[in-house]
């Protein structure tokens, strides 16, 4: 059985906080990975309906933001890659430990809201006794348990890292020569090439890591 679980936050107790504060007619989504050593908030959506300029200026003088790169633009917004100075470490770390998945991270308004699967309770109770550790805010807004079994929970995966690779196999992508194109497997999905290519990498990253690594690590 697996649970999952929704936080909530005030937008000033985490990073680029103010900016949504600054700018209400904004929505941040934090792209979705399996937490891991290279960090767990490399990309963000920035949703508007303008006035992109002055959102990524007031990102870059976010003190914990170090460098902020375009990545693509999409139908009112577009996605950036985020380098972050550490100070979403402790929420990082919580989730980490806990050996828990971001499914969802949106900032809007003066809040932020966090989904994350668990597989057990006994990782719900670790992740609660870091959140106090570090001492993070995060009010538990709702929780469930899911029964069912699914490739995204056998293997850790995102939902829409489950689709992106599910909708790229079944249209050729990964046939020699391919069968289709990054673009095209995006416009199956409503999603631009690149936030496609970010999920496909951060799937199979994760795939081989619970199938082919842990062999290895466990042959060892």
């Amino acid at each position: 059985m697996t649970f999952v679980a929704e936080f909530s936050l005030p937008a000033s107790e985490f990073s680029v906080g103010a900016v949504l504060e600054k700018h209400s007619n904004i929505r941040l989504e934090l792209e979705s990975i399996v937490p891991t050593h290279r960090g767990l908030f490399p990309f963000v959506f920035v949703w508007s309906d303008g006035a992109f300029d002055s959102i990524e200026a007031d990102i870059r003088d976010d003190p914990a933001v170090t460098g902020l790169e375009e990545i693509e633009q999409v139908e009112g917004g577009r996605l950036y890659r985020v380098r972050w100075d550490g100070s979403t470490d402790g929420l990082g770390e919580a989730i980490r430990e806990s050996e828990a998945t971001l499914l969802e991270a949106v900032g809007t308004g003066d809040s932020w809201t966090f989904e994350i699967r668990f597989r057990e309770q006994e990782r719900i109770e670790r992740f609660q006794e870091l959140v106090a550790e570090f001492d993070l805010e995060l009010v538990l807004e709702r929780l469930h348990t899911q029964l069912e079994i699914s490739p995204s929970m056998e293997y850790d995966l995102t939902e829409k890292q489950v689709a992106a690779l599910a909708t790229a196999f079944e249209s050729g992508f990964f046939e020699n020569p391919k069968e289709t194109t990054l673009e095209e497997v995006g416009e199956e999905l409503g999603l631009s090439d690149a936030a496609v290519a970010g999920r496909i990498n951060r799937g199979l990253d994760r795939l081989l890591s619970e199938t082919v690594m842990r062999h290895e690590d466990e042959s060892a």
